[in-house]
């Protein structure tokens, strides 16, 4: 086997540390913000991704995680209007999880997974209260929440899915990462009959990235963040 061929592969636990890290280097770079607090605020911003997520795949080659596409699918509103065939199974136990006949089981593990993720998200947050660059962090990642919910605000019923983190290493940019991981979500989502989606992303991204592939920007907003730093935040939609 290369060990340099790109593969997909379901999200472990052991790939926090390098997730965590890449969210660091791309959204909490602040020279000014200590690498402790950078850490956390990245872990804290993982783990919250991860509970809006059922379905999380990474990218790997040279044995290393170079990228992640997190998404989740509403089987409400698919299963109210029927689905196409369902696939064979993939990589992703979460989503199998979701595709599974007995709704109970298939509740209690979305509850056991949301409430690991949220219990880490409050024990990541305790420590970075007690210092003023830790509530700074935190503030801001709470003024990003309400933007996006400003953003989706009257537009949620329309949609069936999301696609909640996409992130590639800086070092693979421009090799086709990206293009993998999105494809491999677009399969999953046309598999599980979803029509309409929607992402969230900012000025920071590559958005031309999610316009070559056909996605239409639907609202935008500002919003000042480290200091007098305007950055413009978007959410756009795309059919599977």
């Amino acid at each position: 086997m290369n060990d340099d061929a790109l593969t997909l592969r379901p999200l472990r636990r052991d790939d926090y540390p390098a997730i965590a890290g890449m969210l660091r280097r791309m959204w909490y770079n602040d020279p000014h913000m200590s690498l402790a607090c950078a850490r956390r605020l990245a872990m804290i911003d993982l783990h919250h991704s991860l509970d809006c997520s059922n379905d999380a795949v990474v990218a790997q080659q040279g044995g290393a995680v170079v990228g992640i596409i997190a998404t989740r699918i509403d089987r409400r509103g698919i299963d109210g209007r029927g689905s196409r065939p369902e696939s064979p199974a993939g990589e992703s136990y979460a989503l199998r999880d979701v595709r599974k006949p007995c709704p109970h089981i298939r509740h209690v593990r979305h509850v056991h997974r949301s409430r690991w993720h949220r219990r880490h998200v409050i024990e990541l947050a305790m420590p970075l209260l007690l210092t003023a660059e830790g509530r700074h962090g935190l503030r801001e990642m709470l003024s990003l929440v309400r933007v996006d919910a400003r953003l989706l605000q009257g537009l949620r019923p329309r949609f069936d899915a999301e696609v909640t983190l996409l992130l590639v290493d800086e070092t693979v940019r421009g090799c086709g990462v990206g293009r993998a991981l999105f494809d491999h979500a677009m399969r999953r989502f046309h598999d599980a009959g979803v029509d309409w989606y929607f992402l969230f992303t900012d000025t920071s991204c590559n958005v031309g990235f999610y316009e070559h592939r056909g996605l239409a920007r639907l609202r935008e907003r500002r919003l000042t963040l480290r200091g007098d730093a305007t950055e413009t935040f978007y959410l756009y939609e795309g059919r599977a």
